[in-house]
């Protein structure tokens, strides 16, 4: 039989998910490299059914979620320097876009949104002001002068939606994705970072994207980045307030961990602002880096920030539980994936699978 009812996006995304090689799953599933290069690249391939059976079998997905006719949302923007791996890099990328085709399913199964506030739309800001961008979007959505309590109650005002979800490794901490096909706007963050601080700096970089690249021609990958923190640095440490907040050169760690407490942002990157708005000298910036070095705060910073919780999200699975009547079983066919995948997503909304009952025959022993 023809492969036609296989999607070959589908079947790409579920193997670079596993970070597998054509090489590896076509010895695992008995099929040859040659045709499943073929498959994966949309050409016509002849499959029986047993074959189907053993390739959704090797790439740990229901058959369904190979034919579905979904396709994967877009290529995640997410900070990638530490990460030396490209094949580690596609399966970061092909777990972000099974979150969103998921949360994508579970929406469309009977949830609405509302939003008070908009995102602006692609091109509304120049990229390379990335500082004007942050005061006008704290303007729009009327923010407060001075910190950003939370930062993701903030997003999710505008729609955007914040998903919790296990990137499969700790060398990213947050991404963004904007899907083409239906306009939303899906801001992932790793469970695997449990710093709070780390995740709102993360989080505003993202939107960062989400403000001055969505939907627009790629350009270096390293001034994307440099200006998305830009964006994020101004939008968490706005210069009317912070700015004067730091003494011309006289920043010590202990007012910095005074303005950690205020802002939420790490000490790391209020010296970098500080040192980025010519507040402090270079000489003095580079004195607090080893400070923080010889004190081992590098890596753990005192004076933890609390982690923000999105509710958008978890209010679409309390509807589909609550009012719906649906079980995880019933939301992972939605979605077309196996409970075991949601939960291995999303681990803080899904519990794992519980063992199945076998069938015990209780034998009582006879007294001699």
């Amino acid at each position: 039989m023809h492969a036609d009812s296989l999607n070959f996006r589908m079947v790409r995304l579920a193997r670079e998910k596993l970070e597998l090689t054509q090489t590896v799953t076509a010895r695992r599933s008995g099929i040859s490299q040659a045709r499943l290069s073929r498959l994966e690249s949309g050409q016509q391939v002849i499959l029986a059914p047993q074959e189907i059976d053993q390739l959704a079998e090797t790439l740990k997905v229901p058959r369904g979620f190979l034919e579905q006719p979904a396709m994967p949302a877009a290529a995640p923007l997410f900070r990638k320097r530490a990460i030396r791996s490209a094949r580690r890099v596609a399966g970061i990328q092909a777990r972000l876009n099974f979150a969103v085709l998921i949360a994508q399913r579970l929406l469309d199964a009977g949830v609405d949104l509302d939003a008070p506030q908009r995102f602006p739309e692609p091109g509304d800001f120049a990229a390379d002001e990335p500082e004007n961008a942050a005061a006008v979007l704290r303007r729009d959505w009327r923010l407060p002068t001075g910190p950003v309590d939370d930062l993701t109650e903030v997003i999710e005002s505008a729609a955007g939606l914040v998903l919790n979800v296990d990137f499969g490794t700790s060398d990213a901490i947050a991404a963004f994705i904007a899907t083409r096909n239906d306009g939303r706007l899906w801001f992932l963050v790793n469970t695997r970072e449990t710093a709070g601080d780390r995740i709102r700096l993360s989080l505003a970089h993202e939107l960062g994207h989400a403000v001055l690249h969505r939907l627009l021609p790629g350009v270096d990958e390293a001034e994307v980045e440099s200006q998305a923190f830009r964006f994020a640095a101004a939008l968490l440490l706005p210069p009317d307030t912070f700015d004067r907040a730091v003494p011309y050169d006289a920043l010590t760690l202990g007012h910095a961990r005074e303005l950690k407490r205020v802002y939420g942002v790490s000490l790391q990157a209020i010296i970098r602002a500080a040192h980025d708005r010519q507040r402090i000298s270079r000489s003095r910036y580079t004195s607090l880096y080893k400070q923080l070095s010889a004190r081992q705060w590098r890596m753990h910073e005192p004076d933890p920030i609390p982690v923000e919780l999105p509710q958008l999200w978890p209010d679409v699975l309390d509807v589909h539980r609550a009012e719906h009547g649906y079980s995880d079983t019933d939301l992972a066919a939605f979605a077309h994936v196996s409970p075991e995948i949601l939960n291995e997503l999303f681990p803080t909304m899904f519990r794992p699978p519980g063992p199945r009952l076998r069938s015990v025959t209780s034998v009582q022993r006879l007294a001699s």
